[in-house]
């Protein structure tokens, strides 16, 4: 990766290459995300907005052709990344993935209805069996729930392309880290953490945004900062007792296994150290600093 950083550097027809490249073969969006967002992290907007325009147009043709992960995920991941050379800080960007994460979910229902509603038609079917072990619910409650379902899908949607967005601009950070700032990026993503009334306020958002009727669609979105904070927290933790990437790696195992336990745990431990900072607790003490003298006493 770190070969394919220097390239990108070198010049805007090398990363409009890169860019246009990975944004027409599939599945490689992301790349082409990352790259445009290290170009704009190393060099402005302004400088990277002919790699955008041109390197961006095969992520059009496959909007035009009924896929916008690509266009969403490189335009998110650009907007993202000018938020990110402007204010040098993580949170505002973690925090902005909620309102990216809405328009996307916008965006989707008005570009995809049709296949947005046929999905929710499946899901509609498969209902009763979900909900076999939670007891025969009346029909108000079935009407309800049947309502929610089309904007609670577009927040799903909307919210993965929003992750997709911000964790591209993270792997841009990372490649300007190696080549630039060796570490930076470890040492500000261990930094991150939410304010108390932020981490509240997303959790009320996500555990009672479903009675906002259309507006539902932001209770899933609003986990996503606080999944990102606690996975701040684990890796800062990890990084303070030396844990090694072997721990880490087994604990993303763990995630990806246990999902529907360990996400939940991550919010929960989000919330906490955002009123007890325990990556703070735990730094070892600073030394004071030395007499610059002291060594001159007999």
């Amino acid at each position: 990766m770190r070969g394919l950083a220097e390239y990108i550097m070198r010049g805007s027809r090398q990363a409009t290459l890169v860019v246009g490249v990975c944004a027409a073969v599939p599945l490689l969006f992301w790349l082409a995300a990352a790259a445009l967002a290290l170009v704009i992290l190393r060099r402005g907007l302004q400088d990277a907005l002919s790699v955008m325009i041109w390197g961006g147009l095969p992520a059009l043709v496959w909007a035009f052709l009924g896929d916008w992960t690509p266009v969403l995920t490189i335009a998110g991941a650009a907007g993202l990344a000018t938020l990110l050379r402007q204010r040098n800080d993580w949170l505002p960007l973690v925090l902005a993935i909620v309102p990216l994460g809405l328009l996307f979910g916008a965006i989707l229902l008005m570009a995809l209805n049709a296949p947005m509603q046929a999905l929710a038609s499946e899901v509609r079917e498969m209902l009763p069996q979900l909900l076999s072990g939670m007891g025969e619910l009346d029909e108000s409650a079935m009407n309800r729930l049947d309502s929610l379902l089309l904007p609670m899908l577009a927040g799903l949607i909307g919210g993965a392309h929003a992750l997709m967005a911000i964790v591209s601009v993270m792997i841009g950070r990372s490649l300007q880290a190696r080549l630039f700032n060796p570490g930076g990026f470890r040492a500000e993503f261990h930094r991150l953490r939410l304010t108390p009334l932020m981490a509240g306020g997303l959790l009320l958002l996500s555990l009672f945004g479903s009675q906002l009727g259309q507006l539902a669609m932001v209770a899933p979105i609003a986990t996503l900062p606080l999944m990102l904070a606690g996975l701040a927290l684990v890796h800062g933790v990890a990084g303070i007792k030396g844990m090694g990437v072997a721990w880490l790696v087994a604990f993303y195992l763990l995630l990806v296994l246990f999902a529907q336990f360990v996400v939940p745990l991550l919010l929960l431990l989000a919330l906490i150290d955002s009123l007890f900072d325990f990556r703070g607790r735990m730094q070892p003490p600073q030394e004071p600093p030395q007499d610059p003298n002291s060594n001159d006493q007999p």
